[in-house]
């Protein structure tokens, strides 16, 4: 499903973002990818859409081969993945419906196949009753939601979120989490940068740390599944 083998990413001002990582996450897997700012999280999620290629190492997704793959292999990856971000990105001058449509519009899919898709997962976020609003007269959690709706709306086989209950209260934020709980049951995989250690705690999943570009922490139900050297295993309790 995801593998990561010895990934590196410098930046142009040679900032090292990332240094040797090496992961697998496997088909229906729940991945919380935890992390100070500037630890490297946010690049290491731009990688696995392909909107940054790293240095070195290999890095495969859906069966993709992300390094060497051509600028016109991107849409084809990108149709296999959902991305979900922090401030939603909806389009303004574009509906509810419109917002999750244009996912498949750009793909070629009728607008019999689109109207079906659009009403479907607007029931499974739980906005039938807004599909002709606009995004600014929604709420953030109901803006969040369209976002996730979007996201899936293509059934991925892997959503990436990043940050998805950054911007929201305590309430709204349990009522996203239940949404990607449900996503995670149907089988889609799941990778999620949080800072919200709350929602790690009281939904238990695997959790990935990473610290100055590398991984410091894999664990799941509690023991690591990812060989780190000691001193880093310590500071990362």
């Amino acid at each position: 499903m995801l593998k990561l083998l010895n990934v590196e990413k410098q930046y142009d001002n040679g900032v090292s973002a990332l240094k040797n990582v090496t992961l697998t996450v496997e088909q229906g897997e729940f991945v919380y990818l935890v992390g100070q700012s500037g630890a490297g999280k946010s690049t290491l999620i731009k990688l696995l859409y392909r909107e940054l290629i790293p240095t070195k190492g290999f890095i495969q997704i859906n069966n993709f081969d992300l390094r060497q793959m051509k600028e016109r292999q991107v849409p084809q990856l990108r149709r296999t993945l959902g991305v979900v971000f922090q401030d939603f990105k909806l389009l303004p001058k574009m509906t509810v419906a419109e917002n999750i449509g244009y996912a498949l519009q750009v793909i070629g899919k009728s607008d019999t196949e689109i109207e079906s898709a659009v009403q479907q997962v607007l029931e499974e976020v739980g906005l039938a009753e807004q599909a002709t609003h606009f995004p600014d007269e929604l709420s953030g959690g109901q803006q969040q939601r369209v976002a996730i709706a979007r996201a899936i709306v293509n059934r991925p086989k892997v959503l990436i979120a990043d940050e998805p209950t950054g911007n929201l209260d305590p309430q709204t934020t349990e009522g996203i989490m239940e949404i990607l709980q449900r996503i995670n049951d149907s089988g889609t995989t799941i990778i999620m940068a949080t800072h919200n250690q709350q929602i790690v705690d009281e939904l238990p999943h695997r959790v990935i740390e990473i610290a100055d570009g590398q991984i410091v922490r894999d664990e799941q139900g509690g023991q690591y599944t990812h060989e780190v050297d000691n001193d880093k295993k310590t500071s990362a309790r």
